[in-house]
């Protein structure tokens, strides 16, 4: 007995050397275990701390946050265009008008119409890099300042000191000549107007923002100018006649998403939605591939002084950003009428199953009359046969 007591107290007094030299040695760690166990204040304190250490190592630097409001939003760019009763009627501004009303011209049979109508002489421009133009002056002239147009093979056409009257003469005569033509609503609902000045102390052309005026230089050559501000001009109204035809596709689609929304499912044809994006692939063609809205054209390249207005002209016109603002849209769009071409394929493909299921039924029921009239006609043989010897 004596013996395990000793043992007893030999062991209580190991543990407690033990702990003393824990305390001892891990002085700062061993309170740890015991804040916790403090009062309700330095319990609030402990939750303070905690909680600002998590804020600064969780939230994002102030500019960071910043560096986020920089980014794109993804909304419609609305270009405010230039009324015909807006420009300027001050003397010596004349009035440029730029139309889009086809895909492309046939330039060749345009020539030859403008030559057998003998109202404007078609000429070219002094650089052999413009095969894609036709430049036609007015054989009778109105005043000192001589009427110019120029005719773009992608469907544009620009008109320089004509009125709108005259526009719209000429607009009918090219109908002939164009493929793919546009609405009329469309085409004159984005056309672009600008007006045109001289000035003396000029030395080189330029685009007055404020007053929607292009300043050429008198008694010069300015046929490479005017060549610029009107393929700018041109650009921004093909742009506007697509964007206009993208909000006819966006309502068709709109009116798909409703259906969806209000009847939790699409019903629509494979044949509707593939005819749809179709229209939409074509379109963003004719935007990325077929023209020269996303670049520079190569012409720019060498003419340093052309480049620079080109580039202040489509900047003007908006034409980089409603090009992106485009492009989104456009691939919105394509999203949406590829979950529906899903959609109506796994319809097709539910309907095909459901009819392999029908034919199995049909199958199963067949071989089951089959079997019947097997069990039947044995049943039947063998009670003929018991029925035999009873008879004899």
């Amino acid at each position: 007995m004596s013996v395990l007591i000793t043992k007893i107290f030999t062991s209580s007094l190991r543990c407690i050397s033990a702990r003393t030299v824990i305390c001892n040695t891990f002085g700062d760690s061993v309170p740890v275990i015991n804040k916790f166990l403090f009062n309700k204040n330095d319990i609030f304190r402990i939750r303070q701390q905690v909680s600002r250490s998590y804020s600064n190592d969780t939230i994002l630097p102030t500019s960071m946050a910043l560096d986020n409001t920089s980014l794109p939003l993804k909304k419609k760019t609305v270009h405010k265009k230039t009324l015909l009763e807006d420009v300027s009627h001050k003397e010596g501004h004349y009035l440029t008008l730029a139309y889009a009303t086809a895909n492309n011209y046939d330039l060749k049979a345009l020539r030859e119409g403008l030559v057998n109508q003998k109202l404007y002489e078609p000429e070219t421009l002094k650089s052999q890099d413009l095969g894609d133009v036709v430049v036609a002056h007015a054989v009778y002239s109105i005043g000192h300042e001589p009427r110019e147009i120029i005719f773009f093979r992608e469907g544009a056409v620009v008109f320089w000191n004509c009125t709108e009257l005259e526009a719209n003469n000429v607009l009918d005569f090219i109908r002939p000549f164009e493929m793919e033509s546009y609405p009329n609503e469309v085409v004159n609902k984005e056309r672009e107007v600008m007006t045109y000045e001289y000035q003396v102390n000029v030395k080189r052309c330029s685009l007055h923002e404020s007053s929607n005026c292009f300043v050429l230089v008198p008694n010069s050559d300015n046929s490479l100018e005017r060549y610029t501000f009107s393929h700018a001009m041109a650009q921004s109204a093909r742009l506007g006649a697509w964007e206009a035809r993208l909000e006819a596709l966006a309502a068709d689609v709109r009116a798909l998403s409703m259906h969806m929304e209000r009847d939790g499912a699409a019903h629509v044809d494979k044949k509707v939605v593939v005819r749809k994006l179709g229209e939409l692939f074509s379109l963003r063609h004719q935007l990325c591939l077929e023209s020269d809205l996303l670049d520079t054209p190569d012409f720019y390249w060498e003419e340093e002084r052309l480049e620079r207005l080109y580039s202040h002209t489509v900047a003007y016109f908006t034409i980089p950003r409603r090009t992106r603002v485009l492009n989104e849209r456009l691939s919105h769009c394509v999203e949406l009428l590829e979950l529906l071409s899903s959609w109506a394929a796994d319809r097709h493909h539910v309907r095909l199953e459901w009819m392999v299921i029908a034919l199995i039924l049909a199958e199963v029921c067949f071989e089951l009359l089959h079997c019947y009239e097997r069990y039947m006609w044995n049943d039947s043989g063998h009670s003929g046969k018991q029925l035999a010897p009873t008879l004899g």
